[in-house]
């Protein structure tokens, strides 16, 4: 009745038959294998503990996920973050996190900080893909709002016109534009609103994320509750094929058996017009220093020069093929301390005969010197050129000469003095402003680099030098 092996000793011959199983140590050794198993599998993502939390339950749980101040994305975004960068996810898996995306959470409505924090980082990450115009997820990304915010400085004379900067944070899909229009809320109605204040096209395949200056009314002019409606039109256009366009490929049969690279872009509209409201934080009156003009001397007027010597660059087969290149890190030298700096860039052909016209402008701002957290910020707006007769600048025997003229200007070292006081400096240091003018010939280079693709543009298209401007409310 006792077993050789174990010992056991069987108290009748029926149990010597039964089936004896040992629960306890069965449990034990299915803890351990899978102990074993999931420590194998952390080690393997590097200590992560978040590589082993299913698809599901982390898209379950990501209303949950802590964020720092409600700025650093937390521990679920990232892992899912890096599991979309990998296509780890299937296709329903990937339905279900866009719709928890688009909708948000109690704690994070859509646009808001908190849902930034959240959601935006996975938004940015599947949007580095090329989203195509019939992908499901991009008609959830077209849904989010974008966010409109418009800053102006803490401080500004009441009965002046208000430098401000317009940004704009969208989460579409990347090759998305829109026409902006900026009005006050409740001024007109839908039916005969009055004209904006400000009408700017922004698209979100720029090379450059910076600000685009407009002009606010004066601030006694403003509504009680300063909040500013923007009326927002946009397209979707491929993605895919305008980068193709932008690295100049032609369309041949390889690429699409139609022989059309391009598809047709949609016209502004073709989605739902979105509105978005921001309000703006009121400056407080501030009395400006009169800041004197100054001429500048030959010092800083070979300091000007070379800021601008990189020149004009082209890249071929671009819609807009020009571009200047300047070194505002020049701008920092002590010769430029508390000096408004304001320029007119202006790209000249001078004809045989002697006669100039101007076929390209710009218009560049920054305070001079150093500023309280290092260099100050420069800012440009939006280059009015003639495309056709920039492109005789490359041709070695044009038959005219070409150069540069970068005059100073009052109302643009008006936006460097607002620029000043949004970026923290004291606004009574700059008593002087570059009023002066220099030359130089004009260096052209052929780029065959990434080309540079502008955030922002003017909704009737390119304007030639001295056009008229169209009436603007703030002008």
């Amino acid at each position: 009745m006792t077993c050789t092996e174990c010992g056991w000793t069987a108290r009748n011959s029926q149990q010597r038959l039964k089936t004896r199983r040992h629960w306890r140590k069965a449990t034990l050794g299915a803890i351990l294998l899978f102990t074993s198993a999931a420590l194998i599998r952390l080690n393997a993502a590097g200590g992560n503990p978040m590589f082993l939390v299913p698809d599901r339950i982390l898209i379950m749980l990501l209303p949950l996920d802590p964020t720092a101040d409600a700025t650093m994305q937390g521990p679920l975004a990232e892992e899912l973050r890096r599991r979309l960068l990998l296509e780890e996810l299937d296709a329903g898996d990937v339905a279900a996190l866009f719709d928890r995306i688009a909708s948000g959470d109690a704690w994070a409505s859509p646009g808001s900080d908190a849902w930034q924090a959240r959601y935006g980082g996975l938004v940015d990450a599947w949007r580095s893909r090329l989203v195509r115009p019939g992908d499901p997820e991009a008609a959830v990304l077209l849904s989010i709002p974008p966010r409109v915010d418009i800053e102006v400085p803490s401080e500004w004379p009441l009965d002046l016109v208000v430098p401000a900067e317009l940004n704009v944070q969208d989460w579409w899909p990347i090759g998305t534009e829109c026409v902006i229009e900026l009005r006050w809320r409740d001024a007109g109605t839908d039916e005969t609103p009055p004209p904006p204040i400000a009408a700017v096209g922004y698209r979100n395949r720029a090379s450059v994320g910076r600000p685009h200056a407009i002009q606010l009314p004066p601030i006694d002019q403003w509504p009680k509750d300063a909040t500013m409606e923007a009326t927002i039109r946009a397209r979707f256009v491929d993605a895919e094929a305008l980068l193709l366009a932008d690295a100049g490929i032609d369309a041949t049969s390889d690429l699409d058996p139609s022989g059309e690279l391009l598809p047709d872009i949609p016209p502004f509209a073709s989605m739902p017009v979105v509105r978005s409201t921001t309000t703006i934080l009121r400056p407080v009156d501030l009395g400006l220093p009169n800041a004197v003009a100054w001429t500048g001397d030959d010092s800083t007027d070979q300091a000007i020069r070379d800021m601008f010597a990189p020149g004009l660059r082209r890249w071929e087969k671009m819609p807009r093929p020009f571009a200047i290149r300047f070194d505002f890190r020049r701008a920092a030298d002590e010769r430029f301390d508390a000096i408004l700096l304001g320029f007119v860039v202006d790209i000249i052909e001078r004809q045989p005969d002697g006669t100039e016209a101007v076929r390209r402008r710009s218009r560049i701002w920054m305070p001079g010197g150093m500023g309280p957290n290092g260099n100050w910020r420069s800012r440009w707006g939006i280059s009015e050129e003639e495309i056709e007769a920039l492109a005789r600048a490359f041709d070695p025997t044009p038959g005219s000469r070409w150069f540069m003229r970068i005059t100073g200007d009052t109302d643009l070292a008006r936006l460097a003095m607002a620029s000043v006081v949004q970026q923290g400096g004291d606004p009574a240091v700059f008593t002087r402003w570059w009023s002066g003018s220099v030359e130089r010939p004009l260096r052209t280079t052929e780029e065959t680099r990434r080309p540079f693709i502008r955030r922002w543009f003017y909704p009737e298209g390119v304007r030639r030098p001295n056009a008229a401007e169209p009436a603007e409310a703030s002008r």
